[in-house]
């Protein structure tokens, strides 16, 4: 919680000066929780705020425009509420998230495999979110399609992007920092940090263009980078208010502990700003594994935001951290509040092309309504 007006401030201005003050006190309530909201109410809270503290500021007295703004207070009052009084930053629905990606190097095999099904449970069955990994930022902060492999243009992205659209997968436009270095935190460094203004916009636009669903940030550095933490959260807060106010969506690829970045140690800045966090313990995390490895661990580390949270698993693996990939799943599934995030849709391993994984990945889909 922030340290803005309380909901008794807003009720006791309103008793006292029956003005616009009381209007412009709520709205400080409301925006200083905004990650308790669907991103529709974002946008108008925000201009609502803006006027209110215009108006008094100036001493405006607004006793007809109180009586005509009275329905829209009371109603997004209330809605502010009940939303902030869950202590949960998360969509409201209760279905589940469900992530994977198409790598660049495989976007013919991925095409493939999103027409996969076993007697009758599809791949599509199980999928909420599509990331789409061929972008790269450049150290001016614009983005070019990843060029190392097969040709990736706007065609590619459209094949997979209609396919979405037709099977009510949201397809998300995902950048990752890769050069001639291999990962290069310097790369997204000099993007995001010195050039963060150029990125929000090539990100945004590049989104709508073509009609993408949101942006999924995976820029990773390995080592000691938390001396990037200010100005990456920077970054993703302006990215967040620019996605959201189109409708669109924002997710991040973080590591599972404090080692590297983005890392645990830097979650309850990112959360209330983004949609899913997805967590890239793979092999290392697991269901019953010890300490900060443990899925309840990673769960409790997100706080009140942990519904945001999609545990990350590999397909290339049948079994991790001493359990099958079943068992893991099966825990996920069990738990309802949190999400699964894929890597990626190869499926090289077997167990990933069967019947029973895609039941269980269905149902983590249908989360509650299950």
């Amino acid at each position: 919680m922030g340290g803005g007006a309380s909901i008794w401030e807003f009720l006791d201005a309103m008793k006292r000066t029956r003005t616009i003050t009381a209007l412009a006190v709520w709205a400080g309530f409301v925006i200083d929780h905004l990650g308790f909201l669907e991103p529709q109410f974002r946008q108008p809270l925000e201009l609502l705020s803006t006027l209110a503290r215009s108006l008094s500021l100036t001493e405006y007295s607004t006793g007809q425009f109180m009586m005509k703004l009275r329905p829209v207070v009371i109603i997004l009052f209330v809605v502010s509420l009940v939303l902030s009084e869950s202590g949960l930053a998360q969509d409201s629905s209760s279905k589940g998230r469900v992530m994977s990606w198409v790598p660049p190097y495989a976007t013919e095999v991925c095409r493939k495999n999103l027409d996969l099904s076993f007697d009758g449970v599809g791949v599509k069955d199980g999928l909420t979110h599509l990331g789409l990994q061929f972008w790269v930022p450049t150290e001016d902060g614009r983005l070019k399609f990843v060029d190392r492999f097969k040709t990736i243009d706007d065609a590619t992205v459209s094949s997979f992007q209609r396919w979405g659209e037709a099977n009510g997968v949201k397809a998300m436009l995902c950048v990752y920092n890769t050069s001639a270095k291999g990962w290069d935190w310097g790369l997204a460094r000099s993007a995001f940090g010195k050039h963060r203004e150029r990125l929000v916009e090539a990100l945004v636009s590049e989104t709508l263009r073509l009609k993408l669903d949101g942006v999924d940030i995976d820029f990773e550095g390995k080592g000691s980078l938390d001396g990037d933490r200010e100005s990456f959260v920077k970054f993703i807060k302006e990215l967040s208010k620019r996605l959201h106010a189109e409708g669109k969506e924002l997710t991040i690829d973080t590591f599972a502990y404090k080692w590297h970045a983005p890392n645990q140690g830097w979650w309850l800045e990112l959360l209330p700003h983004i949609d899913g966090l997805h967590v890239m313990g793979y092999s290392e995390t697991g269901v019953g594994a010890a300490d900060w490895r443990s899925y309840e661990f990673i769960k409790a580390a997100a706080g009140d935001h942990f519904a945001k949270v999609l545990l990350g698993v590999s397909s290339n693996a049948a079994k991790w951290q001493g359990k099958p990939a079943l068992e893991h799943l099966a825990w996920i599934k069990s738990d309802v509040s949190v999400g699964l995030a894929i890597w990626d849709l190869q499926f090289k391993e077997p167990v990933w092309r069967s019947k029973g994984m895609w039941q269980v990945i269905g149902r983590i889909k249908r989360g509650a309504e299950e």
